[in-house]
C-alpha cells in the first residue's frame, strides 16, 4: 500500500522530533505553565497486575513555539506505525505490542477492562483523548472495539527502551475536559458496546463484524 505523501512526512517528522533537544523548548520563549494531561491504559502496581485507565498530566509544561502557538517534548521515540482498522471491528482481549503512544488520526476507538465491565472505559474520538499512552503489557490485557461506520486510522508510536514520559497520576478513570464533557451527550450516536463473552463474539462474526483474537493488537 502507497501511504499518502502528508502521513510519511507525519511520522517522519514525530521520530525526528523526538531527538530535539529539550533546550530548544525551554529556550524558545517563557514557560506557559501549561501541562498536557492524557489518559493512560496501565497494569496495576501489584499481582495479578491487570489494566486500569489512569489520568496523568505530563511534568514537561508547554512553551512558547518560535512562531506561533505553543509546544512541549514528548520525550524520545522510536518507529512509527500507520495502522487502519476496518468500521465496526473488535479486538479480543490483548495486550498493547509495546509501551507506546496511541495517536487516533480519524474514526474512533473505545477501550474496556475486563475486570471493569461496567464502567465507560475509555473512548478515543478526534478532540477528545486523541493522544494516549498504553503500557499495560501484562495482566489480562483489554479489549479495544471501533465502533464507528468508517475506517479507524491510527499511528503507533512506541517508546524509546519503553521508558514513559515522567508525569504526575492526576486521577483515576480518563481524563476529563469539557470536550469530553461534551461527547458523553453526543454518545446516542455510537451504540455502547456489551461485555465480551465467546457468544457474544459468535454472534458480531455472524452479525458481519471483523473479529480478531490475537494476543497483541492495535491498541
Amino acid at each position: 500500500m502507497i501511504l499518502p505523501v502528508w502521513i510519511l512526512f507525519l511520522a517522519t517528522s514525530l521520530v525526528y522530533a523526538s531527538s530535539i533537544d529539550q533546550r530548544f523548548l525551554s529556550n524558545s520563549g517563557i514557560n506557559t505553565s501549561k501541562f498536557l494531561r492524557v489518559s493512560a491504559v496501565v497494569n496495576a502496581d501489584h499481582e495479578p497486575y491487570n489494566a486500569k485507565i489512569e489520568c496523568w498530566e505530563l511534568n514537561a509544561p508547554f512553551n512558547k513555539y518560535p512562531t506561533v502557538g505553543e509546544a512541549l517534548s514528548l520525550g524520545d521515540v522510536t518507529n512509527v506505525t500507520y495502522v487502519t482498522l476496518p468500521p465496526k471491528s473488535h479486538e479480543g482481549l490483548h495486550h498493547p505490542p509495546h509501551n507506546m503512544f496511541f495517536i487516533l488520526l480519524s474514526g474512533v476507538a473505545h477501550v474496556r477492562l475486563p475486570t471493569d465491565p461496567d464502567s465507560d472505559g475509555l473512548w478515543i474520538r478526534q478532540g477528545v483523548n486523541p493522544l494516549i499512552v498504553a503500557t499495560d503489557t501484562m495482566g489480562l490485557g483489554h479489549y479495544t472495539d471501533y465502533p464507528g461506520d468508517t475506517e479507524t486510522v491510527a499511528l503507533q508510536v512506541p517508546l524509546k527502551d519503553g521508558q514513559v514520559p515522567e508525569h504526575v497520576v492526576v486521577g483515576n478513570g480518563a481524563c476529563e475536559c469539557a470536550k469530553q464533557a461534551e461527547s458523553k451527550s453526543r454518545r446516542k450516536d455510537i451504540k455502547r458496546l456489551p461485555r465480551v463473552t465467546h457468544e457474544s463474539l459468535a454472534t458480531r462474526v455472524r452479525q458481519g463484524w471483523n473479529v480478531a483474537r490475537s494476543s497483541t493488537g492495535a491498541l
